[in-house]
Parts: C-alpha cells; sequence; structure tokens
C-alpha cells in the first residue's frame, strides 16, 4: 500500500498537484467568490514555485553540496540508484537506449571507475512500473550496465540489484549484497543530490555506512538578476515538483521507520 501510495498519490503533495486542484475547483465551483480565490491562490502557486532563485536557494538547502573522492589503496564499491537514467519512450532505428536527465548518475560513477576511486559499481533497481501505468523499461539496470560496459567498465567489475522498487528497497536488497560479497569495502553513494538525504537515511537504517557522492544537480550558482525574481520559469516549477515531493518523501519515510 505505501509503495503503490508514494508512485501515484504523491502527486496531491506537490506544487503541480496544488496547481491542478486550485484550477479544478476554479472550473466547477458555482461561487464566484470561491472561484476568484483559486485563480488567485493558482497564480500565487505558479509564481512562487516558478521563481527561479526561490526554487534555486530550496535547492541549494536541500540538496548534498559537490563531493570528490580520491583514489588510494582502499577498496570501495560505488552504489548507483536507479530511476530517470535511461529514457525508454522513445525508440531509436537501431534499438539503442537514450539517456534521461538523471543519467548523471551512471556518468559519476563511470568517472570513480575511470579515476580508480572505485572498483566496482553495484546498480540497484528493480522495475518500478504500476499495472496501470505505460511500461517505460523492462529493466533499468540492465541497460545501465550496458552502457557502462560499453563506456569501458568491465563486466565483472559490475554487479546488479534487481529486486528494489523504492529507496528503502534499494538500501535493504543491497545491504544484503554488500555484506555477502563486499564485507570489508568501503561504499561509495550515488544518486542525484535532492535525492541523497533520503537515500543516506535509509542505508545508515540498514547498518549500512555510505560516503555520499551526489550527481544530477538541480540547483547552480546564486544569481540576483532581475528576471530571476520577475517572471516565473517553467522549468523552476518543474525543479519544484521534484524538490517538494523529495521533501515529502523524506518525511514520509521517517513516519515509516524506513530512514
Amino acid at each position: 500500500m505505501f509503495y503503490f501510495f508514494s508512485k501515484t498519490l504523491y502527486y496531491l503533495l506537490t506544487p503541480a498537484g496544488w496547481l491542478l486542484g486550485a484550477l479544478f475547483v476554479a472550473l466547477f465551483t458555482r461561487k464566484t467568490i470561491l472561484r476568484r480565490r483559486m485563480i488567485i491562490v493558482a497564480l500565487i502557486i505558479f509564481y512562487v514555485f516558478g521563481n527561479a532563485f526561490l526554487m534555486n536557494e530550496l535547492a541549494l538547502w536541500w540538496e548534498y553540496p559537490p563531493t570528490s573522492l580520491a583514489a588510494d589503496s582502499t577498496k570501495r564499491v560505488a552504489i548507483v540508484l536507479t530511476g530517470g537514467m535511461i529514457n525508454g519512450s522513445k525508440e531509436t532505428p537501431d534499438h539503442r537506449f537514450l539517456l534521461n536527465r538523471e543519467a548523471d548518475r551512471a556518468a559519476q560513477a563511470l568517472y570513480l571507475y575511470k579515476t580508480g576511486a572505485v572498483q566496482t559499481i553495484l546498480i540497484s533497481g528493480g522495475s518500478g512500473d504500476l499495472p496501470f501505468q505505460v511500461k517505460q523499461l523492462s529493466d533499468e539496470g540492465e541497460m545501465t550496465a550496458r552502457f557502462l560496459t560499453t563506456a569501458g567498465v568491465r563486466p565483472t567489475d559490475i554487479v546488479l540489484e534487481r529486486k528494489s522498487r523504492n529507496t528503502h528497497e534499494n538500501a535493504l536488497f543491497t545491504a544484503k549484497l554488500l555484506r555477502a560479497r563486499f564485507p570489508a569495502s568501503q561504499y561509495v553513494l550515488v544518486t542525484s543530490a535532492f535525492h541523497m538525504r533520503r537515500a543516506v537515511a535509509c542505508f545508515r537504517k540498514e547498518n549500512v555506512s555510505v560516503l555520499p557522492y551526489p550527481a544530477a544537480f538541480r540547483s547552480s550558482r546564486r544569481s540576483f538578476a532581475p528576471t530571476e525574481w520577475l517572471l516565473p520559469n517553467e522549468e523552476s516549477f518543474a525543479d519544484a515538483y521534484y524538490l517538494v515531493k523529495e521533501l515529502v518523501g523524506y518525511t514520509m519515510y521517517s513516519v515509516m521507520g524506513y530512514s
């Protein structure tokens, strides 16, 4: 039940869900005053959460900052969490797969491997599709592994964890693999910067100490340009959806005892 809620009803707890709700009430209510209020609420939601400066400040506060990891004699495993790395909605003539926005997770793991900072890449994530959704990918983990081997990672240095469907299960199932196969290694967690807090908390809950190595940042350098304040930006509104959704997710995971 929690998995179903996390993949569907979360939408109603995001700026996009609030905007849709306000417009829905404005469209169907017969009360003129309520209709005007809901239109004003919708405008405020879009302006505030579409404000590039405010959303960048939110991202700077919430996201884990960039970090570095030098190569040394320590044996390390990079744990890469799947989700939005592969674009499965577009077909290509040669049946290759395309990368999505979150593919920076795989790119950062590749960088760590190529620079010798990690020796193994563990990709965690199975199919998270619900029955009523359009199936996008058969196995994002497998596709990510193919991308990494094409880029020069040895197949023997890639491990797949295919059962997990969310961050809680990522930590739960990966912890078992790590204890069985890499008990003496150091673990480097690679996921999107906005998702890192929840992921770190879940792994700590499973008594797995990880070094956070964030990727796919939504924050940027702080800017005080007038255009950042005056005009709402659709990209900032999209960023707000993910940031607020993650804040809600972090809170819900704490309530459920997952982190």
